[in-house]
């Protein structure tokens, strides 16, 4: 674990205009110029009109259960991801970045409308979209006049209703919402989403569901890890319900094996490598339409994945590492890449960031996300913990320490990410001093987000049952 920097949190600088270091250096070239030749506008002389820079594009890409642990980036031992550790090398890397929850409903509700998960939860049985009294970032974008649109292979964010999302709600604010790709490839959603780049200022939405699982690589896709398993044909399919059903329901022990979880991971490495060939795809199709200079790229997930960690499997469990810690890689045309961020981010950052680099008003509902501006510009100040939140749990990370709190029982418990990145043991009794610092952001924290605390936790456990209900969640 890299240890990320424990100063406290400064006032960060005024949001700049569209990118930050572009506008501000081209505004130095303008005095330079001025004064060289010497001439000074004349006191009575009316201001010259001043003509906006062109806008930039915007692709922000959601790759569902993605762990940032299994990319080479962050330190994977495993080749599965060489075009995006290419792509973070050359533009900015987040090392110590989470989700908000650990299941995609609310975690993409919570990234696009920068607003606590908890703020989510009351919501009607089988309604996962974003409700009205929060505006979402394309909705932002739509009204500056951007075209907007969604390609999305995932069950839960959708227009329309699925099994699982009764409701949709999920395309306020979008031109298009291309639902054809659901449960399709990485190569599907490619093609939709190069078939919706527009001439004008345009925003894509981008929700892949590599490695989602049942873990299963197309066919077409050349197996580097999972090659060569001769086993039970579920273990095969990559299929972890039955293992889940086992833990969760109580149905039986299955005999599931150190090789058959091994062979779990090793097609979640396969579905993660083959992502990241269409990545690539994606990024050179934007480069070939003129699009390489003039867009922002940003790489993000809703949450991670277990793999028997806490013996947990698949996701929606806890606010453990394995399921929130997320990668966030940036590329934002006009500042210097090459930056390694090693302070403490979150999904609430990315909408008012963007926001902020755009040169674009936030919507009237405060975000609970910060401006990672500064930490674009290399500074490498903290500003402040992430928060999360599922279940009866709730959880303040501030990159090195970790406060788990549980609701039901009043609990705490402290980990050391860095003497401990497991997670194993509880550090509470040692650094009584950081639980009270802690706890005391992490009160503040729920008392904005969740001022009822009974009532917050009736309504978490409602929504896991709902989950449950609607055969989402064991």
């Amino acid at each position: 674990m890299i240890d990320p920097h424990q100063n406290q949190a400064r006032p960060g600088p005024t949001p700049l205009e569209v990118s930050g270091v572009r506008a501000r250096c081209a505004g130095m070239m303008l005095a330079l110029s001025i004064a060289a030749l010497g001439c000074h506008p004349a006191a009575d002389s009316e201001p010259e009109p001043r003509t906006a820079p062109p806008r930039m594009n915007l692709v922000l890409i959601l790759v569902d259960t993605l762990r940032a642990d299994h990319l080479g980036a962050y330190g994977y031992g495993r080749a599965t991801s060489p075009s995006l550790d290419a792509f973070a090398r050359a533009n900015h890397l987040f090392l110590e970045h989470r989700s908000q929850a650990p299941c995609t409903f609310p975690s993409v509700n919570s990234l696009l409308t920068s607003q606590h998960p908890a703020r989510f939860f009351p919501q009607t049985d089988g309604d996962f979209g974003i409700p009205e009294r929060f505006v979402p970032l394309a909705e932002v974008l739509h009204r500056e006049g951007y075209r907007t649109a969604a390609v999305s292979a995932s069950t839960i964010v959708r227009k329309t209703p699925t099994a699982v999302n009764r409701v949709g709600g999920f395309d306020r604010g979008f031109d298009s919402f291309d639902e054809t790709c659901q449960r399709d490839t990485a190569a599907c959603v490619n093609r939709r989403a190069i078939e919706s780049i527009s001439s004008e200022p345009f925003f894509l939405y981008l929700h892949y569901m590599e490695p989602h699982g049942p873990y299963s690589p197309p066919k077409e896709h050349v197996r580097r890890f999972s090659g060569g398993y001769r086993g039970r044909d579920w273990v095969a399919a990559g299929d972890p319900n039955p293992v889940a059903d086992m833990i969760y329901k109580a149905s039986g022990d299955v005999g599931f094996t150190d090789a058959e979880l091994q062979h779990f991971i090793d097609l979640y490495d396969d579905e993660i490598l083959y992502f990241d060939s269409q990545f690539q795809n994606l990024i050179d199709a934007l480069a070939e339409r003129g699009h390489g200079d003039d867009t922002i790229v940003v790489v993000t997930s809703d949450h991670g994945e277990s793999f028997l960690e806490h013996g947990e499997i698949k996701h929606c469990r806890s606010l453990h590492e394995s399921q929130i810690k997320t990668p966030l890689i940036m590329r934002i045309p006009g500042t210097r890449g090459g930056n390694v961020i090693r302070v403490d981010t979150q999904n609430l950052d990315i909408v008012p960031t963007l926001l902020a680099v755009l040169g674009i008003a936030a919507p009237d509902t405060e975000a609970a996300g910060r401006n990672l501006e500064p930490l674009l510009e290399g500074s490498t100040q903290s500003l402040g913990p992430s928060f999360g939140a599922w279940r009866h749990e709730r959880s303040l990370t501030d990159g090195r320490f970790k406060l788990l709190y549980d609701i039901e029982r009043q609990g705490h418990r402290l980990h050391d990410l860095r003497a401990d990145p497991g997670e194993t043991r509880d550090f509470g009794r040692e650094h009584p001093e950081i639980v009270s610092r802690l706890s005391r952001v992490l009160e503040e924290q729920m008392l904005d987000a969740e001022p009822n605390r009974a009532r917050s936790l009736q309504i978490s456990i409602d929504s896991v049952e709902q989950l449950k209900r609607l055969g989402y969640l064991e």
